[in-house]
């Protein structure tokens, strides 16, 4: 009889057990906002894109925020001699922009808004925080209201594949790191699927990333040997 090692790799299996879900739900939710959101072209609209960018860019230099900001609302404009010149100052900075990587400030932007209140808490804060919180609320139910959760299951499952491709080259390093990670992403799909007190859209979120999670490491599964 075949006996078997159930020793787990413990940074393994707390890089998944205490991961938290802050970033892709901030992601998430303004992908929602762009898309499905009311306003996109009005002023208040555009200052609090324009106060995410600023809170989700590290940089403190007033002219890499202004070139960032005149890429954020540039609209059409994308083969202009502005924007090749705002392209190359940023470039000269080490900023290599394009839409995702302007998706991505907007998110931290987002994340660190609705996450980390009691930091700041500025009445200039408070006030987009207001704002966001209600269009992106009216932008979900819209969405969900329109093509309902599947939608919100296929980007997260999609989120979820991410997370294994980034960490695959920590969790192969060894069959005991591959073995944990099966363990762990395990628990956390069994902890979403038993949430309780959750609404549609974090529910079917939480689900999702984590069903795309687990089915990533079964595709990459390797075979045991023997």
């Amino acid at each position: 009889m075949n006996s078997r090692n159930y020793k787990v790799d413990a940074e393994v299996f707390y890089l998944f057990w205490n991961m938290e879900l802050h970033s892709f739900f901030g992601q998430l939710t303004l992908w929602y906002l762009l898309k499905w959101g009311r306003e996109t072209n009005s002023l208040v609209h555009r200052l609090a894109l324009t106060y995410l960018l600023h809170r989700g860019n590290e940089t403190n230099s007033f002219c890499v925020k202004l070139a960032l900001t005149y890429l954020l609302h540039r609209g059409n404009k994308t083969n202009s001699v502005c924007d090749h010149i705002v392209r190359k100052y940023l470039s000269s900075r080490g900023l290599e922009i394009n839409s995702f990587s302007l998706f991505a400030i907007l998110a931290l932007g987002l994340t660190h808004l609705f996450t980390r209140e009691n930091e700041t808490n500025s009445f200039c804060e408070r006030l987009v925080r207001m704002y966001l919180v209600k269009r992106c609320y009216e932008a979900i139910q819209k969405g969900l209201s329109v093509r309902g959760v599947g939608e919100v299951f296929d980007l997260a499952q999609g989120e979820g594949e991410n997370l294994i491709d980034r960490t695959l080259e920590r969790i192969s390093k060894t069959p005991m790191a591959w073995q944990t990670a099966k363990i762990a992403v395990a628990c956390r799909f069994i902890e979403a699927f038993q949430q309780e007190n959750t609404d549609a859209f974090e529910y079917t979120a939480s689900l999702g990333y984590w069903t795309g999670a687990l089915d990533r490491l079964r595709q990459l599964e390797k075979p045991e040997p023997d």
